[in-house]
């Protein structure tokens, strides 16, 4: 249920950050609700103080991904800034990574640890994407040279059928799947984590491929086809359709599997459904995926 106090403590903060990033506030609405959405729903188990933190994370990371063609050089230098204890060069980068060094008050190291590392490597993979779409291909600098590319997706790259392992090294660098798998699990929830540190890549695996299935219907009306599913589809010589199928069967199963692995641990099994059903209620209900105005059969 969505909580408006906690909506608008967080738009308040987007907006003061994006006003000093000098950025459009339209986008300050758009990504705070997704952000909002996400937290509330899918961590619905979480404290409200988790929640805040994730909300305002997803905020910098929306923000990232959507409009850092517009702050290339900020985020080319985010992961040696942060490595170094600069200030950013930009007002949301610095705001994310005063939320990766908070991460330790709130996860485990082991969480925090993966939420940091994460983060480093999925705003990499953004800029090295951003940096092969900011110049026409005649124009980029020898700096980056292909190989050095992480997810190289953008229009002057023509997929390899066959090359079946790409899509999903392309998605495990840049799909932040280990921070949102860890968000699960609170400081001091248990001692240790060894309970739950083999679902962790069943976690990481559900919330991507579900996201890879539950985004297909708004790529396809905005035309997008530089995607996991048409990528895989590319490569594995199958059309999208019947490829969106596998995924969605390989995310079902994923679910069995972690139910598997659970076994009568109730309160990971609470985690667990929360996180489940969250990520499908997540998608359907938040208005980024325009999904709200499909029939789905009971």
């Amino acid at each position: 249920m969505r909580d408006d106090h906690f909506y608008d403590d967080i738009i308040k903060e987007v907006a003061d950050l994006f006003a000093a990033a000098r950025d459009d506030k339209i986008f300050v609405e758009k990504f705070s609700r997704t952000g909002c959405d996400l937290a509330q729903i899918t961590y619905a188990h979480t404290s409200t103080e988790h929640q805040h933190y994730i909300a305002l994370y997803t905020v910098c990371l929306l923000y990232t991904d959507d409009l850092g063609i517009r702050h290339l050089d900020a985020l080319t230098q985010f992961a040696r800034r942060f490595s170094t204890g600069e200030k950013q060069l930009n007002s949301v980068l610095d705001k994310l990574t005063e939320l990766m060094r908070q991460a330790y008050d709130l996860w485990p190291q082991v969480g925090a640890d993966a939420i940091v590392s994460g983060t480093l490597e999925a705003v990499s993979a953004m800029t090295r994407r951003r940096s092969g779409q900011w110049a026409p291909k005649h124009r980029r600098s020898n700096t980056f040279r292909d190989h050095e590319y992480i997810e190289c997706t953008s229009g002057d790259m023509k997929i390899t059928p066959r090359a079946t392992w790409w899509p999903n090294y392309m998605r495990n660098r840049s799909g932040i799947c280990p921070p949102y798998a860890h968000f699960n699990f609170m400081k001091n929830w248990r001692s240790a984590p060894d309970s739950y540190l083999q679902l962790l890549p069943y976690l990481e695996f559900y919330i991507v491929a579900a996201n890879d299935v539950l985004s297909f219907y708004k790529e396809q009306l905005a035309g997008e086809t530089k995607n996991y599913i048409h990528i895989r589809a590319t490569t594995d010589q199958m059309t999208p359709v019947d490829m969106l199928r596998r995924v969605a069967d390989e995310v079902l199963a994923c679910g069995e599997r972690v139910e598997l692995l659970i076994g009568d641990d109730a309160q990971l099994m609470d985690i667990w459904r929360s996180y489940e059903h969250g990520v499908l209620e997540f998608h359907v209900k938040t208005q980024r995926y325009q999904l709200a105005g499909l029939t789905f059969g009971s």
